[in-house]
């Protein structure tokens, strides 16, 4: 096994000095202290080998009760760090902080429900890319059969960061009500400052922010906002998203930011927080002890650890990736598929080691709105400008404001007024992203750059997410006039552009949140079950794929429907244990109540099939000159109204249809005009 000796190779620090090309973050090492080692003493170890103790893993501490942190050098390389410290009395463990990378090829790059075709695949064309009817989780059957619940589970995703504004995201974005927003204080006591919406685990910070854009199309994946009739919808998009940023250039995850991300999942969980799945999208060579320990310690938690098989197109039993390659108990690897319930070209596989597929071709998902194209514009009462947008740029639907002159946007150059008003400033001498920043700095709301020569900014960008505040460019001409009018109150216009904050990726990456939503949606179904049943009903029920035996180990492809009705039999398991304490296997067609309506027909209308008095049925409210109904109703369900002459004919004359449930009871008035002359009445649940 090649790639394995390659591994025992890099472990030393032989190895690591003839590496070319590095794959860990130099000058830093992940130790572990043996257990009479004080953190005071580790400091003043680190400190004697010419290295600082940067940060330390609580959870991992406790589990080995031992130290546990990572040690950085300004000085040294890894490779000296390791042959220094690992013969060392006081250190059990010394390894490289190795670099994952995301899982992703690039590019390409509910109005569009119809193009997710992993969730509902008609063989429509996606992406320039035709597919096989129900090649797809199955996904509105699963939905159709869900659990009417307001449980909020939760997915953490270590990742690029997540854009968490992003409006298919803002609502389902995790926040950590006990802390304080942005006050430089701990307020929940867990050790890490300010995580009020996730947190930075590459800089300390609070801002989780895409340094990318893999994270944000994972997320919105697993929990995009679904029915908002915008955009795309998650596998499981009544869970939340916790977002946690290891990654500093949108590309390389190093082991001590995804180490630290993992081991705050296991700290909240332990601390009561809901968190079921992480979703691991990256991967790359290099063993870690300590990486493994902080996955098995999210699994003892309760924390079932979703992993990309990788996209080198190899047989993972035989060269390794990490994580996918730990093969832990609450570990689940993830293939991906095209729209033909094929293997995707690029995907790695394992007969052994990898579990399942789940689509990952033309995958469709949300895509950071800084990032991507918006629409800019400048009004005034008697003028509009045309303008442009600025990469990173925060955006705006219309800011109404007072716009000041602001010279080149030195620090000197804003005027007191400019507080809470519009900077308007010439291109020239310094970066955009400096200007910008002085004028935050200053306090202005908005930033209007224009140009230093005829024409438009061309590829103007921030550099970097910054939490900018929204900035376009105008052309030179207007700026020059609208300077020479200032100060004059405008509206500056920047909102995202709908059709460039979804984006088309490829990749396991993208596969992998499929089945980290599929856990949220099982946890939000049967929230007692434990890991191992949670990862049982998941691998247990895929759809079999012929041309993936032998590659992967269940043989098959994630099927989200299965995993709430394990025995297809139209009753979802939920319901048969609820109410009938079955782990499934009710007869659809018995009526044990005796109130003629069968179990399958109790299921459809929300009823009690054990208590004969609960049943669809309409009850009539007559009043002076007006006729209601009603009857009792249940989330989720769409009844009709339909009237006969005479009820042997069949009732073909509709009413009123797509009439929304209002439970517990729904009720339908004013119903005299449309039932002249006499009618029979009757209530039907839609499809």
């Amino acid at each position: 096994m090649p790639l394995l000796a390659a591994v025992l190779v890099v472990m030393s620090a032989a190895g690591l000095k003839a590496a070319e090309n590095r794959n860990y973050v130099e000058g830093q090492v992940l130790v572990k202290f043996k257990s009479a080692v004080s953190i005071a003493a580790a400091q003043g170890f680190a400190s004697a080998h010419s290295a600082t103790l940067r940060q330390t893993y609580s959870e991992l501490s406790r589990r080995h009760g031992a130290v546990v942190g990572l040690l950085r050098s300004a000085n040294r390389t890894t490779a000296e760090l390791i042959a220094a410290l690992q013969n060392q009395p006081a250190i059990d463990l010394v390894e490289p902080d190795y670099i994952r990378q995301t899982s992703d090829l690039r590019p390409p790059d509910d109005e569009r429900f119809a193009q997710l075709w992993g969730l509902h695949n008609l063989g429509q064309s996606v992406n320039g890319s035709s597919g096989l009817t129900s090649a797809d989780i199955e996904f509105l059957r699963a939905w159709g059969l869900a659990r009417p619940t307001s449980s909020r589970p939760i997915v953490a995703v270590i990742d690029t960061g997540v854009a968490v504004y992003h409006p298919d995201l803002i609502g389902n974005v995790w926040t950590n009500a006990s802390e304080i927003p942005e006050n430089g204080s701990d307020d929940d006591g867990n050790g890490i400052v300010d995580d009020a919406i996730g947190y930075n685990f590459v800089t300390g910070s609070s801002d989780p922010s895409d340094a990318g854009v893999h994270g944000t199309h994972v997320a919105g994946t697993i929990a995009a906002k679904g029915q908002n009739h915008l955009g795309v919808i998650g596998v499981a998009f009544r869970s939340q998203i916790m977002a946690l940023k290891t990654s500093d250039d949108g590309n390389g995850l190093p082991d001590s930011a995804i180490i630290g991300a993992t081991d705050y999942c296991t700290m909240m969980k332990l601390r009561g927080t809901n968190i079921v799945a992480i979703n691991a999208s990256f991967g790359g060579p290099g063993y870690s002890t300590l990486m493994r320990d902080a996955i098995q310690a999210a699994g003892d938690a309760g924390i079932i650890y979703c992993a990309a098989a990788g996209n080198s197109a190899t047989n993972n039993d035989i060269s390794l990736t990490y994580p996918a390659s730990y093969r832990l108990s609450n570990m689940i690897v993830v293939a991906a598929s095209g729209q033909y319930d094929n293997l995707a070209g690029f995907s790695n596989y394992g007969a052994t080691t990898v579990d399942l597929a789940a689509p990952g071709v033309n995958t469709l998902s949300t895509f950071p709105v800084d990032q991507a194209g918006t629409v800019a514009s400048l009004q005034l009462s008697n003028a509009t400008y045309a303008a442009g947008d600025f990469e990173y740029s925060g955006t705006t639907t219309g800011l109404t404001a007072t716009i000041h002159a602001c010279g080149l946007g030195y620090p000197g150059d804003f005027p007191p007024e400019v507080v809470d008003n519009i900077a308007l400033i010439q291109r020239g001498e310094i970066y955009f992203a400096d200007k910008v920043a002085n004028a935050m700095a200053a306090g202005a709301r908005a930033v209007i750059i224009y140009n230093n020569v005829p024409g438009g900014i061309i590829n103007g960008t921030l550099g970097f997410p910054n939490g900018w505040i929204p900035t376009i460019w105008i052309t030179q001409s207007d700026g020059q006039a609208l300077s020479n009018a200032a100060p004059i109150v405008g509206t500056v216009m920047n909102r995202p552009d709908p059709a460039q904050i979804y984006r088309f990726l490829n990749g396991t990456s993208m596969a992998t949140p499929h089945v980290a939503g599929a856990v949220a949606f099982a946890a939000m179904n049967f929230p007692n079950e434990t890991v191992p049943q949670r990862m049982a009903r998941i691998l247990q029920n895929v759809t079999p794929i012929p041309a993936f035996s032998g590659f992967l180990a269940t043989g098959g492809r994630l099927n989200l429907a299965r995993t709430v009705d394990t025995d297809e039999n139209e009753l979802p398991d939920w319901w048969e244990s609820d109410y009938f304490n079955l782990t499934n296997g009710a007869s659809p067609a018995a009526d044990p109540d005796h109130d003629g309506a069968t179990n399958l027909a109790e299921w459809r209308a929300g009823t009690n099939p054990t208590n004969r008095e609960s049943v669809l049925k309409l009850t009539t409210i007559k009043g002076s000159n007006s006729l209601s109904v009603s009857w009792p109703s249940a989330e989720g369900r769409f009844y009709r109204l339909v009237s006969a002459p005479n009820a042997s004919t069949g009732f073909t004359e509709i009413l009123r249809t797509n009439i929304a449930a209002t439970p517990p009871l729904n009720v339908e008035g004013n119903l005299l005009p449309d039932l002249a002359p006499a009618r029979f009445l009757r209530l039907e649940i839609e499809p």
